[in-house]
């Protein structure tokens, strides 16, 4: 057994150092070029090599994402991000298209190609042709079954030693054939001229997750007197809205000890345009999973107790499973969940009392459960009321006053004491 890579998303700097904190051995980025989280910040320029000198400076890979389906007039600004990627020295490329890995191998040779699951990899003779292009590592198709995933597991050991295998782990799940669908295109407006909301471009408008109201059942025909084909949902409240194509998020935290026997290299966890309160919990919570594991301790049940604090809509299995819509066990969604409520930004005083903040949501400072820090390795100690206290920030029109109700975005001085407080943790 090896333990996978785990592969966090970065959107943005506040991410990139999330992951990093909370165990990331690997991060995927968006730069100049196209790739698949258009509406994410990414990193350009100087920017792009700032953040490869954290990583490293943290242990951790950089991945430049080059994932889209480009078209020809979008071939310049993928050259772009090839000769960034280079400067940055970043210690990766992904890609899905063809004409993007064979620019790649132009351009930027020294940087090892991990191919997408854009591009639906779900066979050993095109994991063969990858590596024939020059590729190191695939991310196998999100489509795969547990059953499919050995088969190429053992496809790989016999005739491809060393090249690699990656999975996507937990996140969002896609209607369509890993993102290529063409939906939002007509469902949203644009401009004459502009490609429109296409996910094949990183600009997909997730229709899949709007809410629709049913007008109707169709019955396509009868067949010997039974319907051929209806739709059945369980409408919410009397509005008769529904989420009919939704489908539900991914995780694969149960089968993380068996992807780890089976010889899989890496776990890839989605979500560069989630928010760095959602990637704090998910991540810290992964982190721990794949540690117990290396100990010979797997817990998931105390990871899952952690990540249903991150969990918005139901977590399956996919279509990895049996059955993809049923929801994974040991997760009770019934319980309400905890977000994050602040962020610590730096150090207020050197004698570790004090530290500026900001806050991801609403907060009553009296509350009867105090403020439960969120520290890697899931460790959750709690400050209890009085334990601590919220001031206006010296850049405040009053420096010192103090705050009993804080609101998102506020950014104030937290007067605490507590040996895990450092810049980048958050808490609830």
């Amino acid at each position: 057994m090896r333990i996978p890579e785990l592969l966090l998303p970065a959107g943005d700097l506040e991410s990139l150092q999330t992951a990093l904190l909370y165990g990331a051995n690997a991060v995927y980025l968006g730069a100049e070029g196209p790739n698949l989280r258009a509406g994410a910040a990414g990193f350009t320029g100087k920017d792009l090599s700032d953040a490869v000198t954290l990583a490293h400076a943290a242990n951790a890979r950089v991945y430049v994402c080059l994932n889209a389906s480009p078209r020809e007039q979008d071939m310049f600004s993928v050259r772009t991000g090839l000769e960034q990627a280079v400067a940055a020295k970043a210690d990766g490329l992904i890609v899905a298209d063809p004409g993007v890995a064979r620019l790649a191998l132009r351009h930027a040779p020294e940087l090892p190609i991990h191919v997408s699951t854009q591009a639906n990899t779900r066979n050993a003779e095109a994991l063969a042709f990858w590596r024939d292009m020059g590729a190191v590592r695939a991310n196998l198709a999100r489509e795969c079954s547990a059953g499919e995933i050995a088969a190429l597991a053992r496809a790989r050991d016999d005739r491809l030693p060393g090249f690699e295998l990656e999975v996507f782990a937990h996140g969002a799940q896609c209607m369509a054939v890993s993102g290529r669908c063409s939906l939002s295109a007509y469902m949203v407006d644009r401009a004459p001229g502009e490609a429109g909301r296409t996910a094949c471009l990183g600009s997909c408008a997730h229709p899949c997750r709007y809410e629709y109201r049913v007008r109707a059942v169709v019955e396509e025909r009868k067949r010997e007197g039974a319907n051929a084909w209806e739709v059945l949902e369980r409408q919410r409240g009397d509005a008769g809205w529904s989420q009919i194509f939704a489908p539900q998020d991914l995780c694969l935290l149960w089968h993380a000890p068996w992807l780890a026997r089976l010889g899989v290299d890496a776990l890839k966890i989605e979500g560069r345009t989630r928010s760095s309160a959602y990637l704090a919990v998910v991540a810290d919570a992964w982190r721990f999973a794949l540690d117990s594991i290396a100990a010979a301790d797997f817990r998931p049940r105390e990871a899952l107790a952690e990540l249903r604090h991150a969990a918005t809509r139901a977590l399956t299995a996919g279509l990895f499973g049996p059955d993809a819509r049923r929801e994974i066990p040991g997760l009770d969604r019934s319980a309400p969940r905890k977000p994050p409520m602040l962020r610590v930004l730096s150090a207020a005083r050197a004698d570790g009392s004090a530290w500026n903040v900001e806050l991801k949501g609403a907060l009553d400072t009296s509350r009867p459960k105090g403020l439960t820090l969120i520290l890697p390795g899931l460790a959750r100690p709690v400050l209890p009321p009085g334990g601590f206290r919220l001031e206006q920030g010296p850049d405040s029109a009053l420096p010192g006053l103090p705050v009993d109700h804080a609101h998102p975005g506020m950014r104030l001085v937290l007067f605490a004491e507590h040996p895990g407080l450092r810049p980048g943790v958050f808490a609830r």
